[in-house]
């Protein structure tokens, strides 16, 4: 379980627990890599000075150097589903495809990881995308997805030798993105070939002839190999984003968060979190909690002026502000937000809060201020483009308010595993398949006073990986039916119902004969989800609900909530076709299976308002009992509707 907190001069953050420098040069009159252990694909990722990556296409024995090291070479290494490497901060890695026995080799890019980034995050490895490599070899920045541009076209060749040797490995079918491995036998036999191969034979496609020679590519077409690279250059923003309350060392710091103030000099200020999950169609959905008002100093307090508006916690209502699933709100080339993100109170009204300007910094969160970006990219001034700022604006009952945001991205998605995750494109002819897989989750309330005390929702998890509602007729929350959607309106073909986006699934997760299971991660955002709406399933986060100027685990644990992480385990049914029970749904906490659970934000939030001595006299009905419904636990079946088919 991962901790999101951050402490302006400790720097606990999950995503700023930097280290290292870069973005500066200076001489190095000793073996940069004295002291430090280095295994068959790089540094230890523990060591401090050492980045940890890994290749977003899981293929293992993909060469690489380390520039600062002249006497080894590398390979990538599948670790935890990941095709990992390591150099040290600020090398440059350069990558390429070569046998022991063999002088001819595939040249790929010089990759500089400063640019990938520039100080280490513990904890997360830096992603390097085949864009990445390909933008090295063309030192070009993708502008399209489309064979137009130059580095998307070199991609999309990498993706078809990389496809055309997992089909050759009948390690997946065309399409698929799964695990492969260049072996030193296979590489060895780059020695049939006339001339290394280089980002000019990738550029007028003359590769596919001169590979002839070790490698069939005709397996793998180009428009497959295409669709291919455009979904792992999304799967890249396939993320839970978050903002949190902070932790602050003194009561006199200046702090931004995701706060602002009225335009309009109404005196209102505001405060806000937020929770975003991004599937792998590239639709985001989620909500913010807000508190709005004029902020009162309670007396004999000594808080500084600048803070005040964190007493807005317990001095109004927070309002909840959906967002209605929106596609393309970051840009996954240029990672910059390139259409605003629209949070509403009801999506009816014209009033609306938009986050509308930043860039992700690493690939891991957006900045507000000057501090923040310094934080994150170990830079000592200021950004000559001030619009990598994350900027939020509103229209509120009259009011226009506008501030700033501090955005962490959490979480990666990876490939899901085909021994797990097995649809009609994944599959042979005669194979078996299980997904779309259609599911009921039952929801218990810790409150016995929640009446009633159990909501089961229905869900499909599609063939993206991806995860909707299966809502039934006249409102209920499951289905007994097992129909497709329209993929542009979500409307059940059968029933009629909209069904609505929930998360996605984050990888596939194996263990021997014992669990073959997949993550979760969902957020309910919608009125018609009932006592579930504002309920997060599987973020895998401890997320930090109160300010405090704490620092020890246990101030920590007083000030947050915990989303664990859920796994839905279809051992039984995939081994034995057993849909009455054939799977289970848990979480974890280190290699200890415990029970799955859930939380709901929106209640946490209206408990500590009710908790407060000056509200309790003004409390509505509705307000007393959206507090009891602040967690649970979770179980799961499968509908009746449910069979496993035969391609």
């Amino acid at each position: 379980m991962k901790k999101r907190v951050l402490a302006p001069f400790v720097l606990t953050s999950l995503g700023l627990a930097l280290t290292g420098c870069g973005g500066e040069s200076s001489t190095v009159n000793e073996d940069p890599y004295k002291g430090i252990v280095t295994y068959t694909n790089g540094c230890d990722a523990s060591y401090e000075k050492c980045l940890g990556f890994y290749v977003d296409y899981p293929v293992t024995g993909l060469n690489f150097d380390c520039s600062t090291d002249t006497r080894n070479h590398f390979t990538t290494k599948l670790e935890g589903g990941l095709a990992s490497g390591g150099c040290l901060i600020g090398d440059k890695a350069k990558f390429y495809i070569q046998g022991s026995q063999s002088e001819r080799k595939i040249v790929l890019g010089d990759v500089d990881l400063n640019k990938i980034r520039p100080l280490k995050v513990r904890g997360q490895p830096a992603a390097i995308g085949l864009i990445d490599i390909a933008s090295a070899m063309t030192g070009k920045t993708p502008a399209s997805m489309d064979m137009s541009d130059d580095t998307f076209k070199v991609m999309v060749g990498l993706v078809r030798v990389f496809q055309a040797i997992g089909v050759e490995q009948n390690t997946h079918q065309v399409g698929d993105i799964q695990p492969i491995e260049l072996s030193d036998n296979l590489k060895n036999n780059l020695k049939d070939l006339p001339a290394d191969i280089g980002v000019a034979d990738f550029l007028d496609g003359s590769y596919i002839e001169k590979l002839k020679p070790w490698l069939n590519l005709e397996t793998v077409d180009n428009a497959s190999a295409q669709l291919t690279a455009q979904r792992l250059i999304q799967q890249s923003l396939v993320n839970i984003y978050s903002t949190n309350f902070l932790i602050f060392s003194g009561a006199n710091v200046d702090i931004q968060g995701f706060t602002g103030k009225s335009d309009l000099n109404t005196k209102n200020e505001s405060i806000a979190n937020m929770y975003l999950v991004t599937d792998r169609q590239g639709y985001t959905t989620g909500y913010a909690m807000q508190w709005i008002g004029v902020p009162q100093k309670v007396e004999g307090s000594t808080i500084a002026d600048s803070l005040l508006k964190f007493l807005l916690l317990n001095q109004v209502v927070p309002q909840k502000l959906d967002v209605n699933p929106q596609q393309g709100w970051i840009s996954p080339l240029t990672r910059k937000i390139s259409n605003p993100l629209i949070f509403k109170k009801d999506q009816t009204t014209t009033d609306q809060l938009s986050i509308y300007q930043g860039t992700l910094l690493n690939n891991t969160n957006v900045a507000g201020t000057e501090y923040m970006y310094k934080r994150a990219t170990g830079a000592t001034t200021a950004p000559t483009d001030t619009t990598v700022y994350g900027k939020w604006r509103q229209t509120f009952n009259g009011d226009q308010l506008s501030g700033g945001i501090d955005i962490y991205k959490t979480n990666p998605a990876n490939y899901l595993d085909r021994r797990v995750f097995m649809t009609k494109n994944t599959v042979k002819t005669g194979e078996k398949y299980y997904f779309p897989l259609y599911a009921n989750i039952t929801f218990t309330f810790t409150n016995p006073e929640v009446n009633p005390n159990t909501q089961t929702l229905g869900i499909v998890i599609d063939e993206n990986g991806d995860i909707r509602t299966n809502l039934g007729r006249n409102g209920t929350l499951n289905s007994n039916t097992c129909a497709d959607v329209d993929p542009s309106t979500y409307i059940d073909k059968e029933t009629g119902v909209q069904q609505y986006r929930l998360g996605t699934t984050g990888t596939a997760y194996i263990n021997g004969d014992i669990e073959k299971s997949i993550t979760l991660r969902m957020i309910l955002a919608n009125p018609i989800f009932g006592s579930l709406d504002g309920a997060l399933v599987g973020l895998n986060e401890r997320l930090v609900v109160t300010p405090t100027s704490g620092t020890t685990n246990d101030d920590l644990n007083k000030a947050s909530v915990s989303s664990g992480g859920i796994r839905l385990n279809l051992q039984r049914l995939i081994n034995e076709q057993n849909t009455s029970s054939g799977v289970n749904i848990t979480s974890w906490d280190g290699d200890k299976t415990i029970q799955a659970t859930w939380v709901n934000l929106q209640a946490v939030y209206q408990a500590i308002y009710n908790n407060t001595d000056t509200n309790k006299d003004k409390l509505t009905t509705e307000q007393k009992e959206l507090a009891k419904r602040q967690q649970g636990t979770l179980s799961v079946s499968l509908p009746q509707c449910y069979t496993v088919k035969t391609k």
